[in-house]
């Protein structure tokens, strides 16, 4: 059997498959089986450079890429899959209006030149005579993907076409299945503990041992199409293999786009969300029908990164995981550390992380972290579900600005029964915020399929049906929409547009200033006195000098964030002071100038310790139609 496994746009430039990485090894297993890759994103990415000669580079690939919220991509191609040039064109333009951040004449011009590009796939693709084509699809990659599947089916009917991924899940591929034809089955849910089987079974051309695969949905000889129960049990990691990537590396040296791409490595310790499992936060739709968290050991994970670290000679890694496992703290990350590698890393954490474990990621090569920040506000991130403050957020910003790590976070806001009023407070303290990291944007929250917000409406968040843009991009009911998208539209809860054009404004005032670079607050130790450094942009030179007896134990308590209840006894059992109404008057003199951040009652101090040798974090590109977690 000759298969083959398919990355449509609008997959990241930067990073090989995870999914058809792993699929790929288990199908090289198989005896009989010549399993390949075909990177179609980077081929896109190429194409486009060459047939606009040079006007629509990678990097416009990625602006639409990363704004999935906004559905371009899909439209992109919707023209190819429908087989009519300008599908709904000026309905699609008149939808995007000028909020988007994307050029419209360009999406135009890229949605021209897809039907040719996907033609020319198909004739190569036809010609190499494969007997499965398979479809990793996620996020935008829904449209792309059934572009290329109907031509290939078309031109080349008896070859199966197999689709699989995130955007598969539940009754999402059950739709697709149902409504697009030219795909004969659709794997639902993780699809690693039935790659051999589903393999076996379509080089037998056995029906009953299709029936017999979890979740999958398939047809039978007369043409109509069964979806078989989701039984499986979440796949435990010690299963997962390790996944495939050199047909990617091999396709990236030779489209000629490696100016504009870094690659990096994905892999994965874990799946599912240990925090979610107990608090599924209110917003978010990841993980679909697997929330269970599940990590690899600690030294089989170190083992498979030194392995492709050292095949592929790459220092880049991505984390797939929604979350990392605190265990990692432990021997993981210690074990990164020892290795002296120039690694650097990319995960996702949660916020409430003390410095010691920031620190710690730190020395193992992690530059980069996404702890799903999300608000300062802890009347928003109880909405939210968050478990964490807007003081300990805070606290971690500080803490990752001083260690030398970026943050990834975005602003949302619009949740139903979102306070309004507590936004002056919190934007008149954003320039005091200047020294550190910015959220990249500012966003209304999306109401997304498997949320709490979407499964129980009892929360407060109105469904309004499919994302408008999915009913322009596709040629199906309603019913039938409601079943396969991802995103769904709502009225405006929570707060006002004034306000999100506000807090925007707010941010991007705090950017422009932290872009600066040098923009800080230092404090550091002069015999017994604290003396901080203020070098912030748009507040005056100063060094803020603090005496013992008060201020400076005050001052240094406020570390770790706490209510002035805590302060007080915590300076009269530590350092046996006792402060009475003096407290207050610190407290509203650091909230003054700007030295600490006060929110929901509790206190927490901004300034960053002094570390030698450690390059405090730099400024990164605000792109605010990114994806939030």
């Amino acid at each position: 059997m000759k298969a083959l496994l398919v990355v449509m746009p609008w997959a990241s430039l930067h990073r090989p498959s995870l999914g058809a990485g792993i699929l790929t090894q288990i199908g090289r297993d198989i005896d009989g089986c010549r399993m390949s890759q075909c990177y179609a994103n980077l081929e896109w990415a190429r194409f486009l450079l060459a047939e606009t000669g040079g006007a629509i580079t990678p990097d416009d690939y990625n602006d639409v890429a990363e704004r999935y919220l906004a559905g371009a991509g899909e439209w992109v191609f919707a023209g190819a899959l429908h087989q009519t040039p300008g599908w709904r064109e000026q309905e699609f333009l008149a939808h995007l209006g000028d909020g988007s951040g994307l050029d419209g004449e360009l999406l135009v011009t890229m949605a021209r030149l897809a039907p040719a590009f996907v033609e020319h796939l198909c004739e190569r693709l036809t010609a190499e005579a494969y007997d499965v084509i398979g479809f990793s699809t996620t996020f935008m990659q829904n449209v792309p993907s059934l572009a290329l599947a109907r031509a290939l089916k078309k031109a080349r009917p008896e070859t199966t076409i197999i689709f699989g991924g995130a955007n598969c899940d539940g009754s999402q591929g059950a739709a697709i299945h149902n409504n697009f034809p030219f795909v004969d089955i659709v794997a639902r849910g993780e699809s690693d503990h039935i790659f051999r089987q589903l393999v076996e079974a379509v080089r037998a051309a056995d029906e009953n041992m299709l029936r017999r695969i979890p979740g999958l949905c398939w047809r039978t000889g007369d043409g109509r199409s069964v979806t078989n129960p989701s039984t499986a049990a979440p796949l435990l990691m010690k299963s997962v293999r390790h996944p495939w990537y050199d047909e990617y590396f091999e396709t990236l040296g030779t489209t000629g786009i490696g100016a504009w791409v870094e690659p990096e490595l994905v892999l994965e310790s874990s799946r599912g969300c240990w925090w979610g499992e107990k608090h599924h936060c209110t917003f978010c739709g990841l993980n679909g029908s697997a929330m269970k968290f599940r990590s690899k050991t600690q030294r089989d994970f170190v083992d498979e990164l030194d392995a492709a670290v050292r095949r592929h000679r790459v220092l880049d890694i991505s984390l797939a995981d929604n979350i990392l496992d605190m265990k990692y703290f432990n021997e993981f990350l210690p074990r990164l550390a020892e290795l002296d590698w120039d690694l650097r890393i990319h995960c996702e954490v949660k916020a409430n992380l003390t410095v010691e474990q920031v620190r710690t990621l730190r020395d193992a090569g992690v530059v980069n972290i996404q702890p799903g920040i999300e608000s300062l506000s802890s009347d928003t991130l109880r909405l939210m579900d968050k478990g964490v403050t807007g003081v300990q957020n805070v606290r971690l910003l500080r803490d990752c600005q001083q260690e030398g790590l970026t943050v990834e976070w975005n602003w949302l806001c619009g949740f139903p029964k979102e306070d309004e009023s507590q936004y002056d407070a919190l934007i008149g303290q954003f320039p005091a915020l200047v020294h550190l990291q910015p959220p990249l944007g500012v966003s209304r929250v999306a109401l997304e399929r498997f949320s709490p917000y979407f499964e129980r409406p009892e929360l407060g968040f109105v469904n309004a049906g499919p994302a408008r843009v999915f009913e322009i991009v596709y040629d199906l009911p309603r019913a039938e929409l409601e079943q396969l998208v991802y995103l769904f539209d709502s009225p405006l809860h929570g707060v006002s547009e004034e306000t999100v054009e506000r807090v925007g404004a707010a941010v991007d005032t705090w950017r422009a200033g932290h872009d600066t670079g040098n923009s800080t607050l230092v404090v550091t130790r002069s015999g017994d006195h604290l003396v901080i450094r203020d070098r912030r942009a748009g507040w005056p030179v100063q060094d803020h000098v603090l005496a013992p007896g008060g201020r400076a134990e005050a001052y240094q308590a406020l570390d770790r964030g706490r209510t002035p209840q805590s302060l007080e006894a915590y300076l009269r059992e530590t350092h046996g002071l006792a402060c009475g109404p003096r407290l207050a008057t610190w407290l509203d003199e650091f909230v003054a100038a700007g030295l600490v951040f006060t929110e929901a009652g509790r206190y927490v101090a901004l300034a960053t310790a002094e570390r030698p040798g450690v390059a405090p974090a730099r400024p990164q590109p605000a792109n605010a139609g990114a994806g939030t977690r």
